[in-house]
């Protein structure tokens, strides 16, 4: 798939872009002078995106903290899991340079409004990424994983949630937990932790750890580790496995740019506000035009329907049919 890989949008790139992919029918390619508004980096949505998560992350720490019960608690912790994921849906417009149109703006805001924030890199995160869309569903794609075990059995399914939801498999992910795949044994991965130690990496553990500990000192420190790093490990994994397995799973044809990737339309609030923040469901229309931001992908998908072509293409009427196609009996 074609994407921009610059802080603006060139002559060339915008030509690029409205080329779509190789193989995309010709009746669902938009012209430029449809594309080019959907194109627009603003960066005042940007904005508006990035306060709305973070507002929603201050209320959601101080309701619980203001009226602490094991209710107010909950809620937070799920909140904070949701509008954790929220930041990586915006660290994801900033690996495409979609989040601002000036590079420095888009790199700086993306890695430390966003990506530092849940544990991750953006220029690691990007490198890996833009792999995905090159190569989608084949042996180099970096994200097969999520896809080929599907479709799946109940029971292998909820495994995999409660994994994710007792935080085993962001230990994993981290290096912490290693995993027989084989006996499904657990050990602690002391010699891939070791290997993974630098300078840089043991100044920036060293940051994190004074930081918890001044928390600790001003009396923040429980705080801390419940409303933001359980979130952090259980929540915002259980969203993550469910919306990165639903974008790419049991597709009926990973060769057919139109069936290789998964939109997800709901009129259910529940289900939009914590699997969908950001228009983060409109997968296909992201994967056929990369360049767009993701205020404009529900745009770019009426502008899309209109094409008869675009009947045949992936678009599933709720999380209940979509779940449906990836787990079995």
């Amino acid at each position: 798939m074609a994407w921009v890989e610059s802080s603006g949008t060139t002559t060339g790139e915008l030509a690029a872009v409205a080329a779509a992919g190789p193989g995309l029918p010709r009746s669902v390619r938009l012209p430029a002078e449809v594309l080019r508004p959907l194109l627009e980096v603003r960066p005042i949505r940007a904005v508006a995106a990035l306060v709305s998560t973070w507002g929603l992350i201050a209320a959601g720490i101080a309701l619980a903290l203001w009226w602490p019960h094991p209710a107010t608690w909950l809620i937070a912790v799920l909140v904070v899991g949701r509008c954790q994921h929220a930041l990586a849906v915006l660290m994801h417009d900033a690996a495409h340079y979609r989040l601002f149109d000036q590079r420095r703006w888009n790199d700086f805001v993306g890695q430390w409004l966003c990506a530092r924030p849940i544990a991750s890199h953006l220029v690691a995160y990007r490198k890996v990424h833009l792999r995905h869309h090159k190569y989608l569903l084949t042996d180099k794609d970096p994200d097969l994983s999520l896809s080929l075990p599907f479709p799946c059995g109940r029971a292998s399914w909820w495994r995999k949630l409660f994994r994710d939801a007792v935080g085993i498999s962001a230990l994993t992910m981290r290096g912490y937990l290693s995993v027989d795949r084989k006996t499904g044994r657990m050990r602690l991965a002391r010699g891939n932790l070791l290997r993974r130690w630098t300078w840089s990496t043991a100044w920036q553990r060293l940051a994190v750890a004074a930081g918890i500990v001044l928390l600790f000192w001003w009396g923040y420190g429980w705080a801390f580790l419940v409303l933001w790093w359980l979130p952090l490990m259980t929540v915002y994994q259980v969203i993550l496995r469910i919306r990165g397995v639903l974008e790419h799973a049991a597709v009926p044809d990973p060769a057919d740019p139109l069936r290789n990737a998964r939109t997800i339309l709901t009129r259910n609030p529940v289900a939009r506000f914590f699997l969908n923040p950001h228009h983060v469901a409109y997968h296909l229309e992201h994967h056929l035009y990369p360049a767009v931001p993701h205020y404009n992908l529900p745009r770019l998908h009426r502008a899309l329907a209109t094409s008869d072509a675009f009947r045949a293409a992936l678009v599933e009427r709720g999380y209940g049919p979509a779940l449906r196609s990836v787990i079995g009996g």
